[in-house]
């Protein structure tokens, strides 16, 4: 029961957060210039009914799918903010920097809020250090790709193992794993599929990697340590 109460609490302020970051905020963003060259959908594209209907139902299973979860308000903003960025990467193949840092500063101050209200350093130390591994590996595998992973992927990825090691090191790795696969299942049906606009097989790797901490709850659920 506490489950789904906190769910639908936190249903609201999540659809003001997704929507604010996305159709509101997204579509007012200053087109980069290569992307213009690569002839990318532009951001003031982003706000048909249809693909609004698609954050919309993103953030409200986010919500639903964590619930009474420890460190909820960080998983509010993450199904939120940080999904309204991946969205846009999914529409673009583009993860705005300006809109990037700004999730990635909601993010981080929902989690310290969290921690220093609960006092609880040791999950704060966890967070960083997923954080930080996260990033590592995703910055190699940018460098030996050359170009096969954007650097925003690379900027996504903190916030992605913070919020995965919130699951323990099984649900990091759990977390980890799954993206992987679930980037290359998508890379390879949908990027060939329906390449992104200037690129011959191009696809947005960022949704993946932001499910990879929903895939490792659901790993931790269902095999718990």
């Amino acid at each position: 029961m506490l489950w789904y109460t906190m769910s639908a609490a936190m249903a609201a302020p999540a659809l003001a957060l997704a929507l604010a970051h996305g159709p509101l905020l997204a579509t007012r963003l200053p087109e980069p210039a290569d992307g213009v060259a690569l002839g990318k959908l532009e951001y003031k594209q982003l706000g048909t009914p249809i693909r609004i209907a698609w954050l919309v139902a993103v953030a409200l299973g986010a919500q639903l799918a964590t619930g009474a979860t420890v460190m909820w308000p960080a998983w509010l903003v993450y199904g939120s903010s940080v999904a309204a960025l991946t969205w846009v990467d999914a529409c673009t193949t583009w993860l705005p920097v300006t809109l990037n840092w700004l999730v990635t500063g909601e993010l981080a101050l929902a989690c310290g809020l969290w921690c220093v209200f609960t006092g609880d350093a040791l999950l704060a130390l966890r967070m960083a250090g997923g954080a930080v591994a996260s990033f590592g590996f995703w910055w190699l595998f940018w460098r030996i790709s050359r170009g096969a992973l954007g650097f925003g992927d690379v900027r996504l990825a903190p916030l992605a193992g913070a919020m995965a090691a919130t699951l323990g090191v099984a649900g990091w790795f759990a977390a980890l794993l799954a993206s992987a696969v679930l980037g290359v299942v998508w890379g390879l049906t949908i990027g060939r599929l329906h390449p992104a606009p200037g690129t011959k097989h191009g696809f947005a790797y960022g949704p993946a990697l932001w499910a990879g901490p929903y895939l490792g709850l659901l790993w931790v659920a269902l095999f718990p340590a």
